[in-house]
């Protein structure tokens, strides 16, 4: 078996699963339409990689470090020892919270990329992830004209220019990475004019887009990956070689100067600070005492949620009131942390240690300016320092995971020429046939299917329960909520339409239901705590949960 002929297969899994994962929406049939379509596909392509890995696990194995694939083997079990040994819902843990989904199935999925992307190693492959990032950009840069220009097709539950990623933050993070790709690409003299000016025409068009936004996060990592990437051009450039110095100097003071202003300070606190990054603050804090507090195994995979009110003290709770919650720290670093403890963090940083290593020694060997990997490496941290304020929102994550691999495995590419590369890449092409060999097609059946059937079902889940919900069916909302991958949320739901309509006999049954399967859930102790049909003794339980719950709450009765 030609192994690197079969991992050809996985080059157009990966190059594709970027631009799918980014551009998948279900808003016709879902509740979530944004982030279930995209882990279905993120799981599915995923699976396909993972059947061609084991398949050819020493070819695989071998072409990466021991220390790469410890750090790998230590997420891995990372994961899986918080999903067994945290205490939190293991349903949660493993699809994740309702809006996030960023749970086991996800991270692993995401971790399979990952390696897929490490293990190719092949040039051709890297310059065409990059390229997709920015050809990605083209579909989510018009449909967000269309938005702003007022004629969205898709009846959004909140009208804003935010594509398919459904927050204008997430748009704006993406973009910033795009745009900055399409940039620095434009560099490379083996293009034409008419396309590198093509490609200065999309940056302009996706910063004015940012703009609209009045996100910071684009036009933050934008400016400070665009900085990584001049830096390392004046670098490569003997006639400018003597600007690296003041250059860089200029970039930390701007660095500095952004950072002030994001606590309201310096001269540009006026155009940086925005009153969230208060809030961003208050969910970073309580993260950071999640990770102190459970520090082997966490609070759970994506149940951030349900420690959120006990763990964020007394100033976050009065701060703007103490309905202000969160389900993520807003910082991916802290969210591991604190999901998954110390062991998940700590091996979560190696992987990037390790690409971030990696890309330097490469920058090291080559002192001649290649546009694509300065590309990968100034998007790959641009993504690290969004990673800091925001949210792991798949659509968006896939990219950093992505792009982490490609630093890995680019160092390990020979450095001949694009053309050449991609000369025997078309002919690698032409001798593979369209079936693989038996033992890697079933390898590779088997995995897919259960990458598809595992990602389906909190999708159908919730596909179901929407049709039920339209319908104004309580019974049918009821059965749909009690189906494997419906979240608490939907159970809440339930609870809602049936007390609205004075259903409390069904409502206090899928009270129950709730508290049995999520009893860390504030909402279902508060109803167990006012429902008529709780008892006195139910009564003085419920109200002695919601103080260990949300300890700070003015708004918990006394007794």
């Amino acid at each position: 078996m030609n192994n690197e002929l079969v991992h050809l297969r996985m080059f157009r899994a990966l190059i594709l699963v970027g631009p799918i994962a980014t551009l998948a929406v279900s808003p016709v049939s879902n509740f979530d339409p944004i982030n279930l379509i995209k882990i279905l596909f993120i799981s599915t392509f995923s699976f396909f990689c993972f059947g061609i890995l084991i398949s050819t696990f020493n070819y695989s194995f071998n072409k990466l470090s021991n220390f790469f694939w410890l750090a790998c083997a230590a997420f891995t079990l990372s994961l899986i020892s918080t999903l067994v040994f945290s205490g939190a819902p293991r349903a949660q843990q493993f699809w994740g919270s309702f809006g996030r989904n960023t749970g086991f199935l996800a991270y692993f999925s995401l971790l399979i990329i990952l390696v897929a992307s490490a293990v190719i190693q092949n040039r051709v492959f890297y310059t065409s992830l990059i390229k997709s990032l920015v050809f990605t950009s083209i579909p989510i840069a018009i449909y967000c004209l269309i938005q702003m220009a007022g004629l969205d097709p898709v009846r959004w539950s909140a009208y804003d220019t935010f594509a398919t990623l459904g927050n204008v933050n997430f748009l704006s993070a993406f973009l910033g990475m795009a745009a900055l790709a399409a940039i620095t690409i434009s560099l490379d003299k083996k293009l034409s004019k008419t396309l590198r000016m093509a490609l200065l025409i999309l940056s302009l068009v996706s910063l004015v887009i940012i703009i609209s936004t009045n996100s910071i996060q684009g036009p933050l990592i934008f400016a400070a990956g665009l900085g990584i990437s001049v830096l390392l051009y004046l670098r490569s450039s003997e006639k400018l070689r003597m600007l690296t110095i003041p250059f860089s100097l200029l970039g930390v003071t701007g660095f500095a100067l952004s950072l002030a202003g994001l606590f309201n300070k310096g001269p540009l606190a006026s155009v940086i600070f925005q009153p969230s990054v208060i809030y961003r603050a208050d969910y970073m804090h309580a993260g950071w005492k999640m990770t102190v507090d459970h520090p082997f195994f966490g609070v759970g995979l994506d149940s951030f949620g349900d420690w959120y009110r006990q763990s964020r003290g007394l100033l976050s709770t009065v701060r703007t009131g103490p309905d202000r919650t969160a389900n993520t720290a807003h910082n991916i670093f802290l969210d591991i942390s604190s999901n998954g403890g110390l062991p998940l963090i700590i091996s979560y940083l190696c992987l990037l240690t390790f690409a971030f290593f990696g890309a330097i020694k490469y920058l090291r060997s080559n002192k001649q300016f290649d546009p694509y990997f300065v590309a990968i490496f100034s998007v790959w941290c641009a993504y690290q320092i969004q990673a800091c304020v925001s949210i792991n929102q798949v659509g968006v994550g896939v990219w950093g995971w992505l792009f982490t691999g490609a630093l890995i495995g680019y160092r390990k590419t020979s450095p001949i020429s694009s053309a050449s590369n991609a000369i025997k890449l078309k002919t690698k092409r032409k001798k593979t046939t369209n079936v693989l060999p038996a033992s890697v097609g079933l390898s590779v059946g088997v995995t897919t299917i259960c990458g598809i059937i595992l990602a389906f079902i909190p999708l159908n889940a919730d596909r179901i329960y929407m049709s039920a919900s339209n319908a104004r069916d309580l019974n049918r909302m009821m059965s749909a909520s009690k189906l494997l991958g419906a979240t608490p949320w939907h159970l809440s739901q339930v609870i809602q339409s049936a007390m609205t309509n004075n259903y409390l006999a069904q409502a206090t049954e899928i009270n129950n239901l709730l508290l049995k399967d999520y009893p860390r859930d504030f909402y279902g102790w508060k109803v167990k705590y006012y429902i008529s049909t709780s008892t006195p003794a139910e009564k003085t339980n419920a109200l002695a949960e919601l103080h260990q719950l949300d300890p700070f709450n003015p708004d918990v009765p006394k007794s």
